[in-house]
């Protein structure tokens, strides 16, 4: 098999991992629960992802792309408060993106095996600073604005996922929306 067809096959069955991953985790499958979902071989898995780290790596670097991609698009140029809730929405358009994320979170702060998924959160850290500094808040203070922003929102995320009650979350964003305009004055 020519590398460009490998390539293709690699990505193909990464997507279809992908979709079983995010209604389903990573976890609590095993290669072969994977594999026989998939209807694949778990040895044709393994070809691909040597090790259910690997695997779950690569998933958190395909959907960090597609995130990243997204986010790029949102209109910087909205008012301050339309952006924030246009954020709040890109958080739950991408909730299955951060299902998978959360489960990979939780393991990385005690497995060093993913270290490169924590590489990632400064890229994210970074792209919200760079937004903010954009959008007019000091270069000083965007780093920190961008840490609490950024913990705001994925702890919103995970309280929804957690719990279902979205009504309830998106009640204590609109307290958040107020307060970041409270903080962006002082």
């Amino acid at each position: 098999m020519d590398s460009d067809t490998e390539f293709r096959e690699r990505e193909a069955l990464l997507e279809r991992v992908r979709e079983h991953v995010e209604r389903h985790g990573i976890m609590t499958s095993t290669f072969e629960d994977l594999a026989s979902a998939l209807g694949v071989e778990a040895g044709r898995l393994r070809e691909f992802f040597p090790t259910k780290t690997e695997l779950a790596v690569a998933l958190v670097a395909r959907n960090r792309i597609r995130l990243r991609e997204k986010f790029a698009n949102l209109d910087q140029t909205m008012a301050d408060d339309d952006f924030r809730r246009e954020m709040w929405e890109f958080y739950v358009e991408t909730a299955d993106a951060s299902r998978l994320f959360f489960e990979v979170y939780g393991l990385a702060i005690a497995d060093a095996h993913y270290g490169e998924f924590l590489h990632g959160i400064n890229d994210w850290l970074d792209l919200v600073t760079d937004a903010m500094v954009r959008r007019g808040v000091p270069a000083e203070r965007a780093d920190a604005f961008a840490t609490l922003g950024i913990a705001v929102y994925r702890g919103a995320m995970m309280d929804w996922l957690a719990t279902g009650d979205r009504a309830r979350v998106n009640a204590a964003m609109e307290l958040w929306f107020k307060a970041a305009s409270w903080l962006s004055q002082t």
